[in-house]
């Protein structure tokens, strides 16, 4: 009875952080909420990662989407636009035979798989890490290049994710996001807990030379 009580206990977590999602991408009116409503359920799975399970949802949700309301969507649609331009270059230069215009697509190639993997750690290294917005997309692919394993994890987990939606649609409202911003926080948290064990270690081992 006690583990089924824990399992309704974070059923019930999960299908609530997604329907305070869903509302709050609605008072953004979609496109000025989508990026603060994601960005803040990812710090609501840290806060449970990190134990804090008892924290009230709706409130600390509404809290942290105020205060980070301006930040995230500046960050979520110049990260946006940078992708649009991207594939749009990625078209242009696409079947040209030209040996100039294939060293473009190349260049746009190699700049569209460090995007992709910037983009995958993007929000957890925001609500993780206190560093200046604009150092956020470069701590990212830092991250992502660092630890390879943990960036195919998450990319993995999302396409995994995504084609379970599509084929089931009905699931979309009540845990699909929720679920998959639990998932990726907690891939990439265990990438930044490594990272740091070794950055500690590297100290010690300069302090003590």
């Amino acid at each position: 009875m006690e583990k089924l009580n824990t399992i309704m206990e974070w059923i019930t977590r999960f299908f609530a952080l997604q329907l305070i999602w869903i509302l709050f991408c609605l008072v953004g009116l979609g496109i000025g909420g989508i990026f603060p409503a994601t960005f803040t359920m990812f710090a609501i799975c840290r806060k449970w990662i990190n134990k804090q399970t008892e924290v009230p949802i709706f409130r600390t949700f509404w809290e942290m989407y105020r205060k980070g309301f301006l930040k995230t969507n500046l960050l979520g649609w110049v990260t946006t636009l940078t992708g649009c331009s991207i594939y749009y270059y990625f078209q242009l230069f696409k079947g040209s035979e030209s040996m100039m215009d294939m060293v473009l697509f190349i260049a746009v190639w190699i700049a569209g798989i460090l995007y992709l993997m910037t983009v995958l750690l993007l929000i957890p290294v925001y609500v993780h890490f206190d560093i200046k917005l604009f150092s956020v997309a470069k701590h990212a692919l830092i991250i992502a290049i660092a630890h390879p394993f943990h960036t195919a994890s998450i990319a993995a987990l999302t396409i995994g994710v995504s084609m379970v939606i599509i084929l089931i649609p009905g699931l979309f409202p009540f845990f699909s996001f929720s679920l998959l911003a639990y998932g990726v926080m907690w891939i990439a948290n265990s990438a930044f807990t490594k990272m740091e064990h070794k950055v500690s270690k590297f100290r010690q081992t300069n302090s003590s030379v």
